[in-house]
């Protein structure tokens, strides 16, 4: 059985779902931050920033590869 080409959505849903995740990830940490401004000397908290900013930016490059790679 043939299947039509895959939709926007489709394509884009990995990247869709790391920028949530990192977006879910700095709300976190900046929830931390507000609440205790020694926050940021913590080596958690730290690692946890870098990590939601990985995924942001691996879920922006996997959503602009979706937008600009043309369809099958």
């Amino acid at each position: 059985m043939a299947q039509g080409p895959a939709t926007l959505l489709q394509r884009s849903a990995l990247g869709l779902w790391f920028l949530g995740l990192g977006a879910l990830g700095l709300v976190r940490w900046w929830m931390r931050h507000a609440r205790d401004a020694q926050a940021d000397a913590d080596v958690v908290m730290q690692l946890w920033l870098g990590g939601s900013i990985a995924l942001l930016l691996l879920g922006g490059w996997l959503l602009v590869r979706a937008l600009y790679t043309p369809r099958r």
